[in-house]
């Protein structure tokens, strides 16, 4: 192997881990640090809270993981973010022994390249979600699966894996883990007559029903725990949310997918799109390897296209074997001239947008700075350079992939300097002095409109919550959490006797939040971070009745 390909290979397998200790993003990465954080410190591995309230939407592997991690490391970033590094780690190694035994070593390491520097797949790296941990589970239970098929006389030990695999996967995301692999075996079924034998085989394997008694047991115990697990868990988690377009509002048009797809895979987008449809286009004469491997991501996009519930994460299982065809394409030269001609005018176009993204971003985002527009448009620089190297052919392949982590280092550094934007830390960091000051009276932490997940993560510390319910409207509906949800009359009420309350809220609602209490010596001690105010409310005179006519909410 070349050096520099050794040394882009090297860097694409290291990405995962690079600033491991980065500040926690919100929504998602400070959620789900913060749900383990609650296990690790409980001691109950078996009924997860978020911000000490029942949260029982996911199933627990990636809660599992986070609280070893914490167990083993101590509670911080870096200890929240190993296990996504070391499922991305999982999925690169899935797709190399995959590639290494279906076709060559030097195309494992080429597919590894093009999967570990695509977009998408860098971002969801460093950004905490259960997806990462489902597509490490699938890639694996796929790649075990064509294993048992290719070469029966390994499936005695292939097809356990690939069940294991898929149980890891139900317990990473829920049913998707046994739906998208039964799919795609139904597809190959009906395709390959050669090999369904073998497939009937690995649907047969006893491993199969020591993963339903297990997963069994696992949704009998929480049953048992929280009764009405099964209804939130069943009904509303999977089937409302794929079916009901209201309920969660994450609709998507049918080409929403299709479209991640492609901006996902960049800078390999063009050659990711010709190694998808190249197969399935031309599945009669298509190598019978690669329209397997179609099937996979080909299922991925439907299952999720026609679910009324979109989110862009959804579709990371369907990258890792979309990589290996893009690598294929790249390395045998299929690429069609009008994909290269794509991807160079693409890659222009992001490279004449980047002085563009350095003036107008400080405009658009009030409070970022000049610094960390600089390394957006950097970022964007070298994902347009990148761009335009994946479509020069297989030797510029270690170029483009390193040009796209020169991307991603661009990004994390921007994210460190726009921290008060993208991070609960600076806005903790103020209530944690506030909270480190003498007091014989207990403080209650209240976000008002909007709940900084990452609040409860820094503080160590519940928050109340006041016209804001989001994800833990499942625990609202309980008598015992009822006294942590409230609306405008809280904000009158507040403080009690004997309590401090410190507030989070929004920029833009401080005024209202000021007239509502009665008036500016209600509050004291207002502190801007970033685009939210830190403040403490105080009872300096007489606050106003609640309203007769029930709560009012800010315009």
């Amino acid at each position: 192997m070349k050096p520099l390909k050794a040394l882009a290979l090297l860097l694409v397998l290291s990405a995962p881990f690079w600033d491991l200790g980065h500040p926690l993003w919100e929504v998602d990465d400070a959620r789900y640090a913060e749900v383990p954080r609650e296990m690790h410190e409980s001691g109950d591995w078996l009924i997860p809270t978020l911000n000490q309230m029942t949260y029982i939407e996911k199933p627990p592997l990636i809660y599992w993981l986070g609280a070893a991690s914490y167990r083993l490391f101590g509670v911080s970033e870096a200890a929240a973010r190993l296990p996504l590094a070391l499922e991305a780690a999982a999925t690169l190694a899935a797709v190399f022994w995959l590639a290494s035994w279906l076709y060559t070593a030097q195309t494992g390491a080429a597919a590894v390249l093009v999967l570990g520097s695509s977009l998408l797949f860098m971002g969801l790296s460093h950004l905490i979600t259960p997806d990462m941990a489902v597509c490490a589970a699938l890639s694996w239970a796929i790649a075990l699966a064509l294993r048992a098929l290719h070469r029966p006389e390994d499936a005695d030990w292939a097809a356990p894996g690939a069940w294991l695999a898929m149980g890891a996967a139900f317990l990473a995301k829920g049913l998707i883990g046994l739906v998208l692999p039964a799919a795609w075996l139904a597809s190959v079924f009906v395709l390959f007559p050669a090999l369904r034998r073998p497939a009937l085989r690995l649907l047969r394997d006893r491993t199969a029903f020591v993963v339903a008694a297990a997963l069994g047991a696992w949704l009998w115990r929480m049953e048992a725990a929280e009764p009405g697990f099964l209804r939130v868990f069943i009904l509303e988690q999977h089937f409302q949310r794929f079916l009901d377009t209201g309920k969660y509002n994450r609709p998507g048009g049918w080409w929403f997918f299709a479209a991640t797809d492609a901006w996902g895979f960049l800078p390999w987008a063009p050659a990711a799109l010709a190694g998808l449809i190249l197969p399935l286009v031309g599945w009669k004469k298509a190598d019978p390897r690669d329209l397997q491997l179609a099937l996979w991501p080909a299922v991925v996009i439907l299952f999720f296209s026609t679910s009324s519930s979109k989110l862009v994460t959804y579709l990371l299982p369907a990258l890792p074997l979309q990589a290996l065809l893009t690598a294929r394409v790249i390395k045998e030269g299929r690429l069609p001239r009008r994909a290269a001609q794509a991807a160079l005018g693409l890659g222009a176009v992001l490279l004449l947008a980047a002085p563009a993204v350095y003036l107008i971003l400080p405009e658009k985002l009030p409070g970022l700075s000049q610094a960390a527009a600089s390394a957006a448009a950097w970022g964007l620089a070298a994902l347009g350079t990148a761009t335009v190297l994946a479509s020069c052919g297989e030797r510029a392949m270690p170029y483009a992939a390193l040009a796209a982590l020169a991307a991603l280092g661009c990004g994390l550094a921007g994210a460190r300097r726009a921290e008060a934007l993208v991070s609960a830390r600076p806005v903790s960091a103020e209530l944690n002095a506030r909270l480190a000051l003498p007091s014989a009276e207990p403080v209650r932490l209240m976000a008002y409109d909007r709940y900084l997940q990452g609040v409860a993560f820094y503080t160590r510390r519940p928050v109340d919550l006041v016209n804001w319910v989001g994800e833990l409207h499942y625990a609202k509906r309980f008598p015992k959490f009822s006294a942590r949800f409230g609306d405008d009359n809280q904000t009158r009420l507040w403080p009690n006797d004997g309590e401090r309350v410190l507030a989070v809220l929004p920029k833009s609602q401080l005024e209202w939040v000021t007239r509502t209490r009665g008036g500016p010596a209600t509050v004291k001690d207002a502190a801007a971070v970033g685009n939210y105010v830190v403040l403490e409310f105080v009872r300096d005179r007489p606050l106003p009745r609640p309203s007769a006519g029930g709560p009012e909410r800010a315009p």
